[in-house]
Parts: structure tokens; C-alpha cells; sequence
């Protein structure tokens, strides 16, 4: 059905820009004629005159003190009209969008009675002042609250709107217009709300928008603005405009509808004042003009904005951004309110009231504070004391108390072996290990004051990176010609104790092996290339694990397995971040957010490892709120932590599951041993590597406390899925790294003093 045919659109024929009223005054002859012609075409569809009232209103408020009766007011009412018919007296305005031509009071008296309860909140004098004013406001979300509410107190004699955009659907949560309206400019659609409040109120409309072209313009034709509005949401324009106002010297004003945050920048008084506070005088403008997604914005938003203002639920929804939503939320309470404390900055800027800069939040929640449910709380275990080598001595097995092996070992050689274990991976580069030189016998101990999880318990991460720790150690003695034997240690007494290392005299040294590539493996983050890998590679990588007893190397290839894998730790990732024990644990053990502070601690995930883009660092800092993440996980939502492992794991060649027969602490430790000693090989084939274990070492840790059931499922949905997908039948996975081509990365991972790893008990015992 083409409801064309049936259906004529009331104010056809009117263009759609057109948002401007018809004013005709009958006392005016050539206004009379138009008007009787008007009246004769058919464009007016309904005719509203209500000027008798109004003139009632206008009498009573020439004669406030004074009570009128009906009759009395029905004789002033005569008098004010000069005994003449009223359809003769002040204006008819006609709207042609709408077909309706309604009477008015001419503007003097329209303009004393629509402000007179203005008064005298503002007095008669002020607004006088008021409307020989020139307002901008850019963007009209917000920008439409507070140019209405400009509009209903009067306080502009020109108001300039720029914005390109037209009414959508989804934005009737908070801009006020109707159904009907949709597909219209917004600029057209604030414009005729503004004249059918009120006619005689200039309106100037950009309706493409700012852009470099033609913001001075936008800012000075007609007259300079004596104060600007800035609600877009381009970042480039936001600082061009504060750029190009400031070159002016023209006050800026801006709300950002979350938490009732306001911002004022005199620059009319502080000409040199930076902008925005000089929260983004580290941003490149050029670059921001390059932003057109949500999340290419975020960077130069966010500091705009004030990450650390911003409330629990923005925040919340940020991370959304992209994944769960399209873009950044606005309540229409939100807005109305931003709207208002533009309004009144406005308002005070021009009368001289409000002289400072500055930001200000007026936020509902924290003047009138409830509740946003309940926060998950972070299970707390104790760690154990850190090691002193006096522990360390006092846990020797009775039989290493005495007596020296056949071939003890020096302080030189036991320091080359240390510094070679210790620069092994480790979970979150906490380095979980301490060594001590006794009797000829190099001890490896488990520093569990440093990785101590209450996630897992069982302690299973710490073991493996102590399992790759031993690799190193006997790959460097073979490569330094030093016949090593070692053992591995299970007390339950002091389970710290995890193995003894003792000389053997000396072999040829291993040339051709791995050790040369001990200080050149590192985590690699970057994108690979996709490329596939030769069989020879492959071969040599599977070999690399199976040189460790009982361990086996398990390769998945392919857009299909990866995607898979991919799959599988996106929705490990995604629980690690919203469970609050391990959130907790990631962001406040792991997490380095400068390279100076890496550097400080010696320890931990330097952010400049990780290979982000400026919008994904934001996005950390912006998940390492426990309060934001704990709406995210009240709205099931968190897609974003799902997504972000993905693209990697798809550029990858391959992604390698090593796996043992069972998960005790012996066969982890093995695990941790193939894992390194692949890692090693795939360093000297010239490959990348990056770790992506994540469902694999939660399913290890599904039993401890501080999952719910709920987690729980999805653990073992995961872990089921690593065993299904790499086939690994009745064996255990225990690792999986990332195999690709790429660039080195942009960091490594620092490590520990060597004095804070390692005594030298032989040093200080008396002879």
C-alpha cells in the first residue's frame, strides 16, 4: 500500500530546513494583505487565538498589587484594546511546519508577560541585559536541554545552533521531540521548539555542523558570541573550538550529563588559560580529527571527560562500548540536568555573576546517596612470610646437612645457574623463586610470599613457572659444559622446598643448543602474520616438548581450531576480569601502568608489554575500577573482555597445548619444563610466543572458594573444550602458548635484583 496516495502530509510543500515563523501585524497594511492571502491558500490548518487571555495576564501584571473583578478586568481588558476588535491587535504568528497560526501579544508585551515570573530571580534590568546577548551551542543532545532552557528564561537576543546530525530513533531516551519529527535536522528540530515558545527569539542554524571552515564564522558573523556551548561529540571539534574561542576570547561552557560535571573556561578573563584545564595538552589535535569510532575517541575523550570523576555506571558502560553497546549512554535525566547548570552558568557568566573556571559536578547520587546493589567481595587469604635463608637452611632435608657431593658446587657457577632460572616466564612476572648455595648444592625454593593466589591455592601456576626455572638452569649448564644432576623435592613438611641441583664435573659444552636463546625468549604480544608454519617446525616444536619426560606437545592450526581457542580464552579472560578475586589480584599484584614503575618494582606486567593502543590502556584503567566491574558483571555484559585476546589468537601460525599424564606437583613442574624448553626452540626458529593459558590453568583452579557455580560451569565448559579441541584424550593439558611471525616487541618484562633471589649460605659459615 503506498500510503502517498492516501495520506496529505499536513505542511506539505514546506522545506525541511525551514524553521523560522511568519509574523504578520494586522495595524501594518502589507501585513494585513499577506495574512488575508495566507488565510485564502489552505496552508493554515488550525487557527489558535487566545490574545484576550493573554492581555488579561498582561493587565494583571501592570497592576500587581491590585485585585481585580471580573468586571473590572473584563473593562481593562476593553481599554488595553482600545475598544477595538481584538483580531486587529498584536501579532499573528504562523508556523508553516505545522499549519497553525496562533495570536500573540506583540513582543514588548509577549516578552514582559512570559518572563514575569523571571522576576526577580532575574530582575527586569538583567534581562534586559540578557537579550542583547549572543549565545553558540554546538551539538544538540545536550545542546538542545540547555538552548530550551535559555529559550524559556530569555536569556539570548541570538542563539547560533550548529549541529549536522538528524533525529534518530534512539535519540527520543533524551531529547524532547516527537515521533513525527524523525529524520528531521536536529538543528530545524530545536529551532521551531524555540519559536513556538517563543517567535520574536532569533535563531541562526549551522545545520552542517562546525568544521574548520567555518567555526569563526559560527563564532563572530553578526557579532561575536559572548559565550559558547561546546556538546558535540567530535573530539577535534571540541578542542578547535575551545582553540578558536579562546582566539577570541569568548567564555566556554560545557556539561557532560554524567554526574552533573560542568565545566567553565574564562577565557574572556584568562586569556592564556589552557584548555579544558590542561587536562589534554598532551593530546595531538591532528590525530583527533582522525577519530571516528567510539573507541577511537575514548582516548582523547576520557581525559576530557575525568576517568577518575567519571561515575561507576559510565564507567561501567564504557567498557561497553563497541561490544555490548554502540556508544556512550545519556539519560534524559542526565541531560535535563546538564542542560539547567549550563543554563545557569550561562545566565551568571553574562551578568557578571560567575567570573571563575573551573569543573563542578552537581551529582544527584552522591546529594541524595542509595544503593547500586551489592559488590562481590574479594576472598582474602594470607600469604606466608617471605623466605630468609635461615628458613631456607632450617628446611634442608637432614641427609644435605652434612657431608659435600663429590663435585660441590662454586659461588661463580651457582650465580651463572641462578641468573639463567631466574629470568624464566612466570605468572604475572612474579618470579617465584629463591635459591640458596649450601654445602656444594644449589636449592630451589618456591617463594610463595611473592605468588601467592587465593584463586589457586594449590599453588599450580607457581609450579609450572618454577618447572621452566629448572629448564633453564639445566639448559645453561649444558651450554656452559656443566654436568648437572638434579632432584625434585616433595616434602610435606616445607613444601617451599621444590628441588636440589648438584655438580657432576664438566661435559662438552652444548653449542648448538638452546642455551644461547635463554636471555633472548621473551612474551611477545604483538600480532602475527597468519603465516603457516613448515613441518619442519612443527616437528621441531612437538620434539622440543617430547624431550621432557612424560610431556607432549599438541598443535591446533587453521581459522577453525583457532577461532576455537580463541573462543575459549576470550571467555576464560572475560571471567578472570569480572570475577573480584582474580580482578583484584590482576590489577592490584600484576598490573605495572608505567614503565617507571616497573622498573621500581622489578616485577610484574609492564602495560607497555601488553601492545595496546592508546583506547585499549584506557580501557585497563578503566576495568580496574572493582566497582564498575561489578555492575558489568551484575549485567551478565563484559563482551569487551571476551574480544580482546581474539584477534591475536586468530593472527597466530598455530597455538601449541602442552600436556602431561596427570596434575600432580611433580608432573606440573615437568610442564613447566616442556613449556619453556618449546618456548626456547620456537625463540631459536625465530618464532614469537605469547602465553594464552588461561582456560586451562582456571580449570585447575575451578575448586578454589572464590568461584561460584555459576563460574564453575563455565570453567569446565572451557577446560572440556582445550581437551576436546587439541585431543588430548586421557592426558592432562596443562600450557598453551601462541606460536606466529612478527616483530619483536615493544618491551620486555623486567626481573628482580639478583641479591634479593638468591644466599650464598657457604659465604657465611665459619670455618
Amino acid at each position: 500500500m503506498d500510503i502517498d496516495l492516501h495520506v496529505r502530509t499536513r505542511g506539505e510543500g514546506v522545506d525541511a530546513l525551514t524553521c523560522a515563523p511568519l509574523l504578520f501585524r494586522p495595524t501594518v497594511e502589507a501585513d494585513r494583505a499577506d495574512l488575508e492571502a495566507l488565510l485564502g491558500s489552505g496552508r493554515v490548518q488550525q487557527v489558535h487565538d487566545r490574545l484576550v487571555d493573554q492581555v488579561r495576564e498582561l493587565v494583571r501584571i501592570q497592576s500587581p498589587s491590585r485585585r481585580f473583578s471580573a468586571h473590572e478586568l473584563d473593562l481593562a481588558v476593553k481599554e488595553h484594546l482600545a475598544g477595538g476588535p481584538a483580531a486587529d491587535q498584536g501579532v499573528w504568528v504562523f508556523y508553516p511546519w505545522t499549519g497553525r497560526l496562533v495570536h500573540l501579544l506583540d513582543e514588548a508585551d509577549f516578552a514582559r508577560v512570559r518572563t514575569d515570573r523571571n522576576r526577580n530571580k532575574i530582575t527586569e534590568e538583567e534581562q534586559a541585559v540578557l537579550y542583547t546577548k549572543r549565545i553558540g551551542v554546538i551539538g544538540l543532545s545536550v545542546g538542545q536541554s540547555v538552548s530550551l532552557a535559555l529559550a524559556l528564561e530569555r536569556s539570548f537576543g541570538e542563539l547560533r545552533i550548529a549541529d549536522h546530525d538528524t533525529l534518530d530513533l534512539s535519540n527520543l531516551n533524551r531529547l524532547r521531540s516527537g515521533v513525527h519529527n524523525l529524520g528531521l535536522p536536529k538543528t530545524v528540530n530545536v529551532a521551531r521548539e524555540i519559536a513556538e515558545i517563543d517567535p520574536f527569539l532569533k535563531v541562526t542554524c549551522f545545520h552542517d555542523g562546525i568544521t574548520r571552515d567555518n567555526i569563526d564564522r559560527f563564532l563572530t558573523e553578526g557579532g561575536t558570541l559572548d559565550v559558547l556551548v561546546e556538546e558535540c561529540d567530535s573530539v577535534d571539534i571540541k578542542i578547535l573550538a575551545r582553540q578558536r574561542a579562546k582566539a577570541h576570547r569568548i567564555p566556554v561552557v560545557m556539561d557532560t550529563s554524567d554526574r552533573g560535571m560542568l565545566d567553565v573556561e574564562r577565557f574572556d578573563l584568562e586569556p592564556d588559560r589552557p584548555l579544558l584545564h590542561g587536562l589534554i595538552d598532551h593530546l595531538d589535535p591532528d590525530a583527533a580529527a582522525m577519530a571516528r569510532t567510539a573507541e577511537d575517541k575514548l582516548p582523547f575523550v576520557a581525559p576530557m571527560a575525568g576517568l577518575d570523576s567519571l561515575s561507576k555506571r559510565m564507567k561501567a558502560s564504557m567498557i561497553e562500548v563497541g561490544h555490548g553497546l554502540v556508544s556512550w549512554p545519556q539519560l534524559a535525566s542526565s541531560v535535563f540536568l546538564g542542560g539547567a547548570l549550563a543554563c545557569d552558568a550561562v545566565r551568571r557568566i553574562l551578568l557578571g555573576q560567575l567570573t571563575g573556571s573551573g569543573r563542578f559536578h552537581i551529582d544527584p547520587e552522591t546529594l541524595i546517596p542509595g544503593a547500586d546493589g551489592p559488590v562481590t567481595q574479594v576472598v582474602a587469604s594470607a600469604p606466608p612470610p617471605p623466605l630468609t635463608e635461615q628458613v631456607m637452611r632450617d628446611a634442608l632435608p637432614d641427609a644435605h646437612r652434612i657431608g659435600v657431593p663429590t663435585h660441590p658446587m662454586d659461588e661463580p657457577t651457582a650465580r651463572l645457574l641462578v641468573e639463567a632460572g631466574a629470568w624464566a616466564p612466570s605468572g604475572g612476572n612474579d618470579q617465584p623463586w629463591r635459591f640458596l648455595l649450601e654445602n656444594g648444592r644449589l636449592y630451589l625454593f618456591h617463594e610463595a610470599a611473592r605468588s601467592h593466589s587465593a584463586a589457586d591455592p594449590a599453588a599450580v601456576v607457581p609450579m609450572l613457572s618454577l618447572g621452566a626455572c629448572v629448564e633453564n638452569i639445566l639448559v645453561k649448564a649444558a651450554g656452559e659444559g656443566i654436568a648437572l644432576t638434579y632432584r625434585l623435592l616433595d616434602s610435606t613438611d616445607e613444601p617451599r622446598l621444590v628441588a636440589v641441583f648438584e655438580g657432576a664435573g664438566t661435559i662438552d659444552p652444548d653449542r648448538d643448543g638452546l642455551s644461547r636463546w635463554l636471555f633472548e625468549r621473551c612474551t611477545n604480544r604483538r600480532k602475527g602474520d597468519g603465516s603457516t608454519l613448515e613441518d619442519a617446525t612443527k616437528a621441531a616444536l612437538l620434539r622440543a616438548a617430547q624431550e621432557v619426560p612424560g610431556a607432549m606437545a599438541h598443535l591446533a592450526e587453521g581459522s577453525g581450531p583457532l577461532d576455537r581457542v580463541a573462543e575459549h580464552c576470550g571467555a576464560a579472560e572475560r571471567l578472570r576480569f569480572l570475577n573480584a578475586t582474580c580482578h583484584h589480584e590482576l590489577f592490584t599484584k600484576e598490573v605495572r601502568w608505567t614503565t617507571e614503575e616497573a622498573r621500581r618494582t622489578g616485577d610484574g606486567l609492564d602495560l607497555a608489554t601488553f601492545e595496546m593502543g592508546a583506547a585499549e590502556v584506557l580501557g585497563m584503567q578503566v576495568a580496574s575500577d572493582p566497582e564498575a566491574i561489578a555492575l558489568v558483571r551484575r549485567w551478565k555484559a563484559g563482551r569487551a573482555f571476551a574480544d580482546l585476546s581474539g584477534p591475536a589468537i586468530r593472527s597466530s601460525s598455530a597455538v601449541l597445548c602442552i600436556s602431561v599424564p596427570r596434575m600432580d606437583r611433580e608432573h606440573v613442574l615437568l610442564a613447566g619444563r616442556a613449556m619453556e624448553r618449546v618456548w626456547l626452540r620456537a625463540t631459536a626458529l625465530g618464532l614469537a610466543v605469547h602465553p594464552v593459558s588461561a582456560p586451562i590453568l582456571l580449570g585447575l583452579m575451578a575448586g578454589s572458594p572464590v568461584f561460584d557455580a555459576s563460574e564453575r560451569g563455565q570453567i569446565e565448559h572451557g577446560a572440556a573444550g582445550i581437551r576436546e579441541l587439541f585431543a588430548t584424550r586421557d592426558r592432562r593439558p596443562a600450557f598453551l602458548l601462541r606460536i606466529f611471525r612478527a616483530p619483536a616487541p615493544s618491551e620486555r618484562s623486567l626481573r628482580l635484583p639478583l641479591e634479593m633471589l638468591w644466599s650464598n649460605a657457604q659465604a657465611t659459615v665459619t670455618p
